[in-house]
C-alpha cells in the first residue's frame, strides 16, 4: 500500500493521535514478532488504518505497554498490546508488501527491476508463512495481481477494469467471517483499493509519460503531458464516488472502539489527500521528515 490513507492531526484529540502512533508502532512490533525486521521496513499508515478498521468491533481498548525498537533504541515508546487484529494486519501486510514487489517486477526496468527481484527475494520465506497462515486471501490476491498484469500488458486504456482488479486485491484483505460485518468491509476495501490505485496512478503521471509506463489515467484521457488541469473534474468525480461508498460502508459497521480516529481518517484525511494529489501539492508523511511521524 502507499501511505495515501492518514488523519488529519490539526482534528485530533491527543488522545487519538497517541492512539494512532500506538496502533502503527503495535503493528511494527507485531510485523517483527513474526516474520523479523525486513518487513518492518514497509510499514504503512494504511496498514494502520486497517489494523484500526479490522479490531473496531472490539468493545475493550487494552492499555499500551511501553516497548524501543531498532527506530527508538534509548527510549521507550507506548505501543499498542499484541491482538488479533495486529496480528491479521501483519499477516495482511507482508502479503501485499510481496505482491507490491511482484508487481514492480513485472513492470519496471533496469535498475528498478533489479531492486524489485532483490526485494522479492529477500522476502520470500517470510511471504511463505503468511501465505500459510492466510491462504484463501493469498490466493484472491493472487489472481487479483495477475488480471492487473494482463490488462497492462494489453495496455488497457479502462481506468474501471484496471482499479477493479487492484480493488479486488485489498478487498481479499477482508477476514472471512460469513456475516453482514465482512460483506460490509469487502464494499470498503474495495473502494478503498480502487481509490488508492487511481490516486497513485494520477500523482505517477509525469514520471510514467516519461518512462513510458503503464498508466490508465494517461491512456484513458490521452494525456501528452503531465497537467492534470483540463481532466481534474472527472478525476475527481471518479475518485468522490468511491470514497462516498467507503463513507457509507463505515455508516453501516458497529464500531465499538477507535470511532472518532477511523471517521477523521476517512471523513477528512482521504479527501484531503486526494485534493493534495490532484492539485500536486501532496507530500509523503504530510512533510514530516521521517516515516510514522503525524
Amino acid at each position: 500500500m502507499f501511505g495515501f490513507i492518514r488523519p488529519v492531526r490539526p482534528e485530533l484529540r491527543v488522545k487519538e493521535a497517541d492512539r494512532f502512533q500506538q496502533i502503527y508502532c503495535g503493528l511494527c512490533h507485531a510485523i517483527r514478532a513474526r516474520y523479523g525486521r525486513f518487513y518492518t521496513l514497509f510499514l504503512s499508515y494504511d496498514m494502520t488504518f486497517y489494523a484500526l478498521v479490522i479490531g473496531s468491533d472490539e468493545a475493550q481498548t487494552a492499555p499500551p505497554c511501553r516497548k524501543r525498537c531498532d527506530a527508538h533504541p534509548l527510549t521507550r515508546r507506548d505501543c499498542a498490546q499484541p491482538d488479533a487484529a495486529l496480528e491479521r494486519a501483519a499477516d495482511v501486510s507482508v502479503l501485499l508488501t510481496y505482491h507490491k514487489f511482484r508487481d514492480s517486477l513485472a513492470d519496471e526496468k533496469g535498475p528498478k527491476r533489479a531492486l524489485a527481484w532483490l526485494l522479492c527475494r529477500l522476502g520470500r520465506r517470510a511471504y511463505e508463512r503468511a501465505r500459510a497462515r492466510l491462504p484463501e486471501a493469498d490466493a484472491e490476491m493472487v489472481q487479483a495481481l495477475e488480471d492487473l498484469q494482463q490488462l497492462e500488458r494489453a495496455k488497457c486504456d479502462s481506468m474501471d477494469r484496471a482499479a477493479d482488479a487492484s480493488a479486488r486485491l485489498t478487498a481479499a484483505a477482508v477476514p472471512h467471517t460469513g456475516d453482514d460485518r465482512e460483506r460490509v468491509l469487502r464494499q470498503m476495501f474495495y473502494h478503498i483499493g480502487r481509490w488508492i490505485y487511481l490516486l497513485d496512478a494520477a500523482q505517477d503521471v509525469a514520471e510514467d509519460l516519461e518512462q513510458e509506463n503503464y498508466n490508465p489515467v494517461v491512456l484513458r484521457y490521452g494525456l501528452h503531458t503531465p497537467d492534470l488541469t483540463e481532466i481534474r473534474q472527472p478525476l475527481e468525480r471518479t475518485l468522490e464516488r468511491s470514497l462516498a461508498d467507503i463513507c457509507m460502508a463505515f455508516d453501516l459497521l458497529d464500531i465499538r472502539r477507535d470511532a472518532d480516529l477511523i471517521r477523521n481518517i476517512i471523513f477528512l484525511g482521504m479527501p484531503l489527500v486526494t485534493k493534495q494529489v490532484l492539485d500536486g501539492t501532496y507530500q509523503t508523511n504530510g512533510g514530516w521528515g521521517k516515516h510514522g511521524s503525524l
